[in-house]
């Protein structure tokens, strides 16, 4: 790339990011650079890239033109006549070529300018902007004045307009010649453009009303481009001394505002952010009364098809974009001061409304975040340009969607309203922007916000960027500042931006959150919003089903929260607040079975957060006396939702399965003898006589009877041992190759929640984990920790796999394989380590973890550096030197294998460390050793690999990596040393 192409580049970057305007006033200015830059525009420069390439390369990318463009608006600044600097030369090519009659005096410089600015008016690029913005700075030059040349250009700009129609006309020159105008009349003083208002004027009524201009009306530039020029026009007219020609200012006044109005509400966003703020800036312009009439009218279409129910404003109705554009035109008038303070009660109310607009789309999304937006503006305009002593002066009582606070102060309710959006709202960009107004009103109006500083403090515009910290941390550390904050935190988290987001990990967040501001709430308090989330479930229709998950969801969160010092200091039991929530289960929450099994209604939704419901309530109720929660359990209902569930294959749903089964087995127990035993039975009856092993039908059950096998080793009498042999043949057969990828996967799951359930699996001296227990878990392992099958899916045993490993650092974290003197706990171990040194990332990075936290027999010991180093050459180097470390054959086949997938079949930059560890390795091994001595030699090294390949001439898997491996030990000759030995 050449040099000047790189240049521009990163020149138009930083126009990107601080504006055109500002770039060019660190362009040099001298007026010797303006000839080598016409010179550089007009023929280019031919860039060869070789020898035999014999045709040039002109200026092609946009970039360079543009900013040659951008160049020459700078350097035609100069304060002294363009004729005394270029040479005088005929323009009547130029004329012809243009179509413009030009006068003979102009200057070279001049007609070879407007050859480039007519050229680049007709592109599609910012170039377009830049030749039009070049055109005006050429025409308002004095010189350029006197010649005539302003009046040329304005007269052939007006009558290409009145000529102009979709068959003859192309788009980008019409887009071009209006950027033209509008820059004209924005640059031009009145005595200059004065004669040419009224014709410019007319031209863009026609552009908007006449039908063979309809396609130029379609673009969304042109219309923001005839909205700046009317703006202007208008500033002109109000500004001017006398009357202009042709033009009467209050008629145009009226006709502009009328159009701005409508504008407000274009379907395009560039569209209506000039609308309001060339509707703020003729605003300000205007005497008060008019003024007020303008504020007035805008403050009238927020109205519009506003309806009201009982005393909340529904907003269904109103067109979001509209509102979008009336509430930017009031932030910009608040950001000019253009709004009277006997008027902010209702631009607040507008405001305050807007902060919290929301609406849904048809397919269910979301809608109406740039309003907030925009909110977010007015709010930090009106912080910054109004004084303390302007806002505490207005009633908030007058402000209507803040009456209920009406004991506040204006700055505090703003302060209120603004916490919630920074904390709760879903855009990221309104969370940060709310932070920034709520920086903005508390250092501007000093005490007058309850703990202002550690507010801002908490509520920092980088620390809610992410969306679960807003929630679950920066919001309640605001709620444990104030009562205040505590208060509307909780009650916006019941509503749309909290348990009734259309996100499911939002409204979980907001679960959560409402269980952490319980925490450290009196009893009184805990039980009152228990109530008030009972009361708003009692609301919901049964096709609510995402707002009820959310409810629900904060139910759970709330029973889940530890006790408060106070429940001791009373002598009471948090649990004892949430016994009546079981009767919910009849009553409120009570579904018809459709709600767990119709996929219309989402069923994951609800049968997740029913189990996590009632897996809280269960544990809770475990903490209490018996005869305090054990009549009031629906025994019934409960075990009809936790078949319903167990039915579901939902990752969410077997998550909270896991959590739930074992739960609700030992309450149960306590309620019912016998009953969890029944239950166990029929959900192994279930397993058992499943017509079909190819699916996942049947996943929540298995996960079920992996949590049940630890309550059957306690709560269970009878035939409990037999019973927990039953499970764990069930679960391990189910983790063969006997059962479907899916179902082998959850299988694992469920051996792993087994795993994790069963504390006495740790306790040798015990039946459960000894002899036949630990050798069925090993074994079912060990198949699964080899499963490689692959389908037209691809490696879908790599799922197998990474489930196995899940169940092998359960198993470690219960100390089960950790004596490598046993056969099964080696096995496993040497599999764990060629997992970790595989050819799939994902697989390699999760068994390294295990190796790294010494979960399985730890010696020799293969220790990852770092878990994303588990690609390096430094890591592989690692596994090398482990061979040195043991005479294990096992160990030396699983590192062999492990590091022969990865240097054969790998990706490329694993393929290439791997290569590389073995290479270095190999290069300093000895040939061979002593009888004596005991070190690794390269015989020992090149032995391992004939051994394997030996034994795995029949595998494909193995075979081709690892001849690709022997191939590279060829190629590198290092097999070549082998020569001296007796290795053939």
């Amino acid at each position: 790339m050449p040099l000047s192409h790189a240049i521009c580049y990163i020149i138009n970057l930083f126009t990107k990011v601080r504006g055109h305007k500002v770039i060019q006033g660190f362009l040099n200015n001298e007026p010797r650079y303006l000839e080598p830059i016409l010179r550089e525009f007009e023929v280019g420069r031919n860039f060869q890239t070789g020898e035999d390439e014999t045709l040039p390369q002109s200026i092609v990318p946009w970039t360079e033109r543009y900013v040659l463009l951008l160049w020459l608006s700078h350097l035609l600044l100069a304060p002294f006549p363009l004729a005394s600097i270029s040479a005088l030369q005929s323009s009547e090519e130029t004329s012809a070529a243009l179509g413009i009659e030009l006068p003979a005096e102009v200057p070279g410089i001049t007609l070879r300018v407007l050859n480039i600015c007519f050229r680049c008016l007709e592109s599609a690029s910012k170039e377009r902007t830049a030749a039009a913005k070049l055109l005006v700075t050429l025409c308002v030059r004095p010189d350029m004045q006197d010649l005539g040349l302003l009046h040329l250009l304005v007269k052939w700009s007006l009558l290409f307009f009145s000529e102009a129609n979709e068959d003859a006309s192309d788009i980008h020159i019409c887009i071009g010649i209006l950027s033209f105008m509008s820059g004209l009349v924005a640059s031009a003083n009145n005595d200059e453009i004065g004669p040419f208002l009224a014709p410019a004027f007319n031209v863009c009524q026609r552009i908007l009303n006449q039908e063979n201009l309809k396609f130029l009306r379609s673009s969304a530039v042109s219309r923001k481009l005839v909205v700046k020029t009317m703006r202007n026009i208008v500033l002109h007219s109000l500004q001017a001394t006398s009357k202009p020609i042709g033009l009467d200012p209050t008629t145009t006044l009226e006709e502009v505002i009328e159009a701005l109005l409508e504008a407000v509400g274009d379907g395009d966003t560039p569209v209506r952010y000039a609308a309001s703020k060339a509707l703020s800036i003729v605003t300000l312009k205007l005497d008060t009364e008019m003024a007020e009439e303008v504020i007035e009218a805008v403050l009238g279409s927020l109205n519009e098809s506003v309806y009201w129910q009982g005393t909340k404003r529904n907003l269904s109705g109103v067109n979001p974009l509209r509102w979008h554009g009336l509430t930017l035109t009031l932030s910009h008038l608040l950001y000019r001061k253009a709004i009277p303070t006997h008027q902010l009660p209702d631009v607040l109310n507008a405001l305050l409304l807007s902060l919290g607009f929301e609406q849904r789309s048809p397919t269910g999304g979301s809608i109406g975040t740039n309003v907030r937006d925009a909110a977010c503006f007015g709010i930090w305009a009106l912080s910054r340009r109004y004084s303390t002593d302007e806002l505490l002066a207005v009633q908030t009582s007058s402000i209507r969607a803040s009456e209920h606070r009406a004991d506040m102060s204006v700055p505090q309710t703003l302060a209120i309203e603004l916490v919630v959006a920074a904390c709760l709202d879903p855009a990221g960009n309104i969370r940060r922007g709310s932070s920034a107004a709520l920086q903005e009103l508390i250092g501007r109006h000093p005490n007058t916000i309850y703990e202002g500083i550690p507010l801002v403090q908490a509520v920092d515009f980088h620390a809610v960027g992410l969306r679960q910290r807003a929630m679950c941390d920066v919001g309640v550390k605001a709620g444990d500042l104030h009562p205040l904050y505590w208060q509307a935190l909780f009650e916006n988290s019941l509503a749309w931006r909290g348990t009734g987001s259309l996100d499911p990990e939002s409204r979980l967040f907001a679960a959560k959150s409402i269980g952490l501001l319980s925490k450290n709430q009196q009893p009184d308090t805990v039980r009152q919003m228990s109530d008030q989330i009972c009361s708003q479930i009692k609301t919901l229709r049964p096709r609510e089903v995402e707002e009820r998950q959310g409810l629900v969801a904060a139910l759970a969160a709330l029973v889940e929260v530890p006790d408060h010092p106070e429940y001791s200091a009373q002598g009471l039991n948090r649990a004892s607040a949430f016994v009546h929530l079981w009767h919910l289960f009849q009553h409120q929450l009570k579904l018809e079975d459709k709600a767990f099994t119709s996929p219309a209604m989402r069923p994951e939704y609800t049968a997740s957060s029913y189990c996590n419901l009632i897996a809280a309530l269960a544990r809770a109720m475990r903490t209490l006396p018996r005869e305090e929660w054990a009549s009031e359990i629906p025994a019934t209902e409960i075990t009809r939702i936790l078949n319903l569930c167990l039915a579901r294959h939902e990752d969410t749903v077997l998550n909270a399965i896991a959590d739930v089964a074992g739960q609700v087995l030992t309450v149960l127990q306590d309620v019912t003898a016998g009953l969890s035993e029944s239950l166990i039975l029929e959900w192994l009856t279930r397993l058992e006589i499943e017509a079909s092993y190819s699916g996942l039908r049947c996943s929540g059950y298995a996960i079920a009877i992996g949590s049940a096998y630890g309550v059957s080793t306690s709560s269970l009498s009878g035939a409990t041992t037999e019973l927990q042999h039953r499970i764990l043949r069930t679960i391990t057969f189910r983790c063969t190759s006997a059962v479907a990828i899916e179902a082998r996967t959850v299988a694992l799951r469920a051996l792993t929640t087994l795993l994790g359930t069963c504390k006495e699996l740790t306790n040798d001296e015990r039946s459960p984990s000894a002899g036949d227990v630990k050798d069925r878990i090993a074994s079912a392992l060990h198949i699964a920790l080899n499963d490689y099958t692959v389908t037209e899916r691809g490696d879908v045993g790599s799922l197998v796999r990474l489930e196995a490993l899940n169940a092998v650092r359960t198993a470690g974290q219960a100390n089960l394989f950790r004596n490598q003197a046993t056969e099964a706990d080696l096995q496993i171990y040497a599999d764990v380590l060629r997992l970790s040194l595989e050819k799939l990332d994902k697989v390699r990075a999760r068994a390294a973890a295990i190796m790294a936290e010494g979960l399985v027999a730890t010696h020799p010991e293969l220790v990852a550096l770092n878990i994303d180093d588990v690609s390096s050459q430094v890591y592989f180097t690692e596994a090398l030197n482990a061979m040195q470390s043991t005479d294990s054959s096992i160990i030396r086949e699983a590192i062999c294998q492990g590091l022969v997938s990865s240097a054969g079949m790998a990706s490329e930059s694993v393929v290439q460390n791997c290569r590389e560890a073995i290479l270095k390795f190999t290069s300093k091994l000895p040939l061979s050793s002593s009888p004596s001595s005991k070190d690794f030699t390269l015989l020992d090294f090149a032995t391992c690999m004939l051994e394997l390949l030996k034994k795995e001439l029949e595998n494909d898997r193995v075979l081709l990596p690892l001849l690709e491996g022997w191939a590279f030990l060829f190629d590198m000759q290092i097999a070549h040393r082998l020569v001296s030995t007796s290795f053939k």
